[in-house]
């Protein structure tokens, strides 16, 4: 199941706490992990949704 969401919460390799990130449109996981991977030039991370 795809799921569209406007609110996700990530965390970068490196940190103890998960940030929020609020998109103006939704999307979906792949997106998002996309958008965060160009802004920090990282693949370590982890996102979910809420």
């Amino acid at each position: 199941m795809i799921v569209h969401r406007r609110n996700w919460f990530y965390r970068l390799a490196d940190q103890k706490f998960a940030q929020s990130i609020t998109f103006k449109m939704p999307l979906t996981s792949h997106q998002v992990r996309e958008k965060l991977q160009r802004l920090f030039h990282t693949t370590s991370l982890e996102i979910w949704a809420r």
